[in-house]
């Protein structure tokens, strides 16, 4: 996922908090994230498992009208929530339009950009 803030922007995104257990000792967190294709009028989302370490791994990823965006990503955080304990945090940037604005955003749940970040994903 990028964002060039042209075609693509960011648009609402789902956040687990870190949580461990036998499979990842050091810890994990799950996100949904999704970018939206003005162009399109779609938003694809992303399911990722994120690890302690850094490391990611794509579970899922797919297309859908933005109209319906919210309610996809909202399921499937209740499907992880379930399976795995988690509580979600959802973060909503559908209003953003260029990168000073999503940097600004991204402060409001408590997390910044670094200077060299770009918003890609």
């Amino acid at each position: 996922m990028n964002f060039d803030y042209e075609r693509w922007f960011p648009h609402i995104f789902w956040i687990s908090q870190w949580v461990t257990d036998d499979s990842f000792p050091d810890g994990y967190c799950y996100k949904i994230l999704s970018v939206r294709d003005q162009s399109a009028e779609r938003v694809e989302l992303v399911v990722l498992l994120n690890e302690r370490n850094g490391d990611k791994s794509e579970m899922h990823r797919f297309s859908i009208p933005t109209e319906h965006a919210r309610l996809a990503g909202q399921d499937w955080a209740a499907m992880l929530a379930k399976k795995f304990g988690l509580e979600f945090e959802e973060q909503d940037y559908s209003d953003v339009s260029t990168s000073d604005e999503f940097k600004a955003a991204t402060q409001t749940y408590g997390w910044a950009m670094q200077p060299n970040e770009t918003g890609a994903t």
